[in-house]
């Protein structure tokens, strides 16, 4: 190294430049240029900065820069033989024991810790993803699908008949007495929605009306293929002349067909489910007095005398 610095300090000096003025020249600091010049190359940053240096000082003072740089190469390499850890090896029943210069691997190095880095986030994106897939899939195979239901009762009015106090010339008679006797029947369950919503799809041709939330929607005669939706907030009310024209669809679900050819049905809709009017049964009682006879009283005329 003193040699190289040697041969810098001496072609200085032969051109008759300063430190300053080479500095000036190729931008190389006078401290770095003091450095190459006492052969001290292990004061610059780095080696490579160093060759960079010599380089160009070199080619600067008109000398030969790739025969000067390699022997810096040769140099540095030579004192790094020099500061690497010798270990001898001797094979049994052989001769003299055999120098052996060992280098220690580098196993960990940036470029292999940021591809693990990279690996590991990788593969940990993965797994949230699964478990994410797999929760929501949990979730929609365990909750249970069932609607909410109204239970709707049905009463059915029976007769029953309480007997009338008889008065003087009368009979006791017979008077009904409607009386409403609640009988259990199969509970239907509904859905609870915030609409009213009624496709109604024509079959065969008949008169319709429809009434939503006490409003006139329709009246008129529909023919096969015919299509109408209606909405309400509270009840849609629906009547037709013939049942089995007329093809139900309430909030999605599919009703069938109302009834038979010709049947008259009156149907209704709410937001709790489907309603069918009871019609409500009426008697009228009689009551037949009875006509007691009286009889009259006759007048006896008194015997004529005869003369």
């Amino acid at each position: 190294m003193e040699e190289i610095g040697r041969l810098l300090l001496e072609s200085r000096e032969q051109l008759g430049l300063s430190l300053d003025e080479v500095e000036r020249a190729t931008r190389i600091r006078v401290y770095h240029l003091e450095a190459l010049e006492r052969g001290e190359m292990e004061a610059l940053p780095s080696p490579v900065q160093a060759r960079g240096f010599l380089h160009n000082y070199a080619e600067f003072l008109g000398l030969d820069a790739g025969a000067i740089t390699l022997q810096y190469a040769e140099a540095l390499q030579s004192r790094r033989s020099r500061l690497l850890p010798e270990t001898s090896y001797k094979e049994p029943g052989t001769g003299p024991s055999v120098r052996i210069l060992s280098r220690r691997p580098r196993w960990f190095s940036s470029d292999l810790f940021i591809a693990t880095t990279i690996i590991l986030a990788i593969l940990a994106v993965l797994i949230w993803g699964g478990s994410r897939v797999i929760t929501v899939l949990r979730q929609r195979t365990e909750t249970p699908q069932a609607a909410l239901g109204l239970l709707i009762p049905t009463t059915t009015p029976t007769l029953t008949e309480t007997p009338l106090q008889s008065g003087p010339g009368t009979e006791s008679s017979i008077e009904p007495d409607l009386e409403e006797t609640p009988i259990p029947t199969q509970p239907l369950f509904l859905g609870v929605a915030d609409k009213v919503n009624l496709t109604v799809v024509v079959e065969l041709s008949a008169w319709l009306k429809v009434m939503v939330d006490d409003e006139e929607a329709f009246q008129g005669r529909v023919e096969s293929g015919d299509v109408f939706e209606f909405q309400g907030d509270q009840v849609v009310e629906l009547i037709t002349g013939n049942g089995a024209a007329i093809h139900i669809f309430y909030n999605g679900q599919d009703h069938g067909i109302l009834g038979d050819v010709g049947q008259v049905i009156i149907r209704l809709w709410t937001l709790e489910g489907a309603l069918t009017p009871t019609a409500t049964i009426t008697r009228t009682p009689s009551v037949t007095p009875r006509i007691s006879e009286t009889p009259s009283p006759t007048t006896t005329s008194p015997p004529t005398p005869s003369g």
